[in-house]
């Protein structure tokens, strides 16, 4: 029978299993009334009583109300019966009834059991909250994901003195992989704040988060990069133009396009090692590596490479030889092999067709716009949008969260560079956020001729792609489309919420104020291009048309395109680019107008017309 008799063991499991929860049992151990209605709401969305949810409720709970980010642009649950009165309403009820739930499940009393405990984490944390506080080093952001990380670590039994390359990884491995995510952020967190001596003093010795960081690639020697950077130098400058004067010469390629050239002979080097064709370590010299052995081989496995990782292609694959043999030329060596490849090799032809086409998803995209008025109409008037949701944001004379803070600067940025895009011109994100409103190279400029107000900006060529297309000044005018007025509205009310674009702040701290139209939030330089498509991305979903920054663009030809194939030029002037580079990117939109077109003829003549 063993140790237990069947009765003694069914005590003992009625002793040790907790009876199920369910949401009655969260709306019965509720005491604030308020709360209380707020979970029998549950009842009246599904029109069920409360005790028939049970299981896991908290992962029911988050399955069936989302959070208002998953939901991005969509309809919130029950929308069709207009359940909540507004996203603000049904963020605030999901927030309360989920606390409500996880206090019932015993989750909040376990974390606050766990941070009442007195361990290697407890003066750890205590000096970490002192230095976040009256702005001190450590951002109040960092703190508390490196206390949630604590939470999870003191649950384990590991102490600040335990985060070692031998231990952290096999814990991770024991999360979901979100949160290995967060817990990985939390640990680079730390490692960036160990240049203070009391923060480092409570961790083990060397501590470093290196191997957070897998070694996806092979490490190309610092010897063999720098080479890589003295070739792709020697093929930057026409010396033929070389003027003694100046001590200068001109360009063939400018040094953004430097850096894309530079990733691709690291990435051939890359392939020499890996295919075993070249040791990096004794390289002394880069002309083995335009061979054709190596050439052979490391085109295979580019080749091989865009078969198993999603994140490299045909095309960069062809863009790669190219750039070899370009390079290569440029520095006296034979590359007419490497160009013959990319001739006749049908992958790498493949490669580059694709880079000759529109991608799939923007493809999706201004397909959406042809056939779907809405959209149209939402595509030309998101400035407006924008403002409306940050002005809603605004509208309170209470002290503003940090949440509602941040979300009024994304969707005021988005309105200004919105406007400029809709009722200014095409432009792409990296001269939009070179645009400067104030300082010695101001190029936004507010004038008035008559009755007339506009904005007007003034690109330089150096910051269109590739520093050869020189757009006359662009105008926004002051009109009932709004462009002037949500511009007006930026400067005035929208960027001085950025600290650095404040002058108060300013004043008070004694820094420079920002000068680019775009500021970030934690510098008086411009928003970074990744925040700008990360706002962008994210607001545009919550009006019901997911863009990215580059959508525009796309957006506006297919507009006009669509509406004749003879607005060709007008879209080219638009978007300081070639009528060539729209045949390329949209003729499919012509196919289909002309094969519409034999439909419709052909149907007459069916009709005997």
């Amino acid at each position: 029978m063993g140790i237990f008799s069947s009765a003694s063991q069914t005590a003992l499991t009625a002793t040790i299993l907790p009876v199920a929860k369910t949401m009655q049992t969260v709306f019965d151990e509720t005491k604030d009334e308020t709360e209380r209605n707020r979970i029998a709401r549950i009842g009246d969305f599904f029109n069920t009583p409360l005790s028939a949810f049970s299981g896991d409720i908290l992962k029911w709970f988050d399955d069936h109300f989302p959070l208002l980010k998953e939901i991005g642009g969509g309809p919130l649950p029950g929308a069709d019966r207009n359940f909540w009165s507004s996203k603000s309403s049904y963020a605030k009820w999901r927030e309360v009834v989920r606390r409500r739930i996880k206090t019932t499940l015993g989750m909040v009393g376990a974390k606050a059991e766990i941070r009442a405990r007195d361990d290697g984490w407890t003066p750890f944390l205590i000096l970490l909250d002192q230095l976040s506080k009256d702005r001190g080093p450590v951002y109040p952001a960092t703190f508390a994901a490196i206390r949630t990380f604590s939470d999870k670590a003191r649950a384990a039994g590991i102490d600040p003195v335990d985060l070692t390359p031998q231990i952290v990884p096999g814990f991770l491995k024991t999360m979901p992989f979100h949160e290995q995510v967060k817990s990985s952020n939390a640990l680079k967190a730390i490692m960036r704040l160990m240049t203070f001596q009391v923060i480092a003093a409570h961790l083990p010795p060397g501590y470093d988060t290196a191997y957070l960081v897998p070694a996806a690639c092979t490490p190309v020697p610092d010897p063999v990069r720098a080479m890589i950077a003295n070739m792709v130098e020697n093929a930057r400058f026409d010396r033929t133009t070389y003027d003694d004067v100046s001590e200068s010469c001109s360009e063939n390629f400018n040094e953004k396009t430097a850096t894309t050239y530079r990733a691709a002979l690291i990435a051939l080097a890359r392939a020499a090692q890996e295919t075993n064709q070249a040791d990096l370590a004794s390289l002394d010299c880069l002309d083995p590596l335009f061979g054709n052995e190596i050439r052979i081989s490391a085109i295979r496995h580019w080749i091989g490479l865009s078969e198993k990782d999603p994140r490299f292609s045909l095309r960069t694959a062809a863009d790669y030889v190219r750039i070899v043999a370009q390079i290569g030329n440029a520095n006296g060596l034979k590359t007419k092999k490497w160009l013959k490849s990319l001739k006749k090799n049908p992958h790498l032809r493949e490669g580059q067709t694709v880079g000759k086409k529109m991608s799939p998803k923007n493809r999706v995209f201004c397909e959406r716009l042809i056939h779907n008025p809405s959209d149209v109409r939402i595509f030309l008037s998101q400035h407006v949008l924008y403002k409306e949701r940050a002005q809603d944001i605004l509208a309170t004379d209470k002290l503003l969260s940090t949440q509602q803070l941040r979300d009024a600067r994304r969707f005021a940025s988005c309105a200004a560079f919105s406007a400029l895009e809709i009722r200014g011109a095409g432009l792409r994100k990296g001269s939009a956020l070179a645009i400067e409103c104030a300082g010695v190279n101001q190029n936004l400029f507010r004038k008035t001729t008559g009755d007339k107000r506009i904005f007007e900006l003034r690109i330089a060529q150096k910051d269109m792609k590739g520093a050869y297309v020189d757009l006359p000044p662009i105008h926004v005018r002051d009109d009932k489309y709004c462009g002037y007025e949500v511009l007006d509205w930026y400067l005035k009310t929208a960027r001085p919420l950025f600290n650095y674009a404040n002058p108060k702040f300013c004043k008070h701290l004694e820094c420079p104020m920002a000068t680019h139209l775009f500021v970030s939030e934690q510098s008086p330089n411009p928003v970074a291009g990744a925040m700008l498509y990360k706002w962008l991305t994210r607001s545009s979903a919550e009006i019901g048309l997911p863009m990215f920054p580059h959508n525009f663009r796309h957006g506006f030809a297919t507009l006009l395109l669509a509406r004749s194939w003879s607005n060709r030029g007008r879209a080219a002037a638009y978007l300081g680019c070639s009528v060539g580079v729209l045949d390329t990117y949209y003729g499919w939109i012509d196919k289909q107008q002309k094969l519409e077109e034999v439909q419709d003829l052909l149907a007459e003549a069916l009709a005997g017309k």
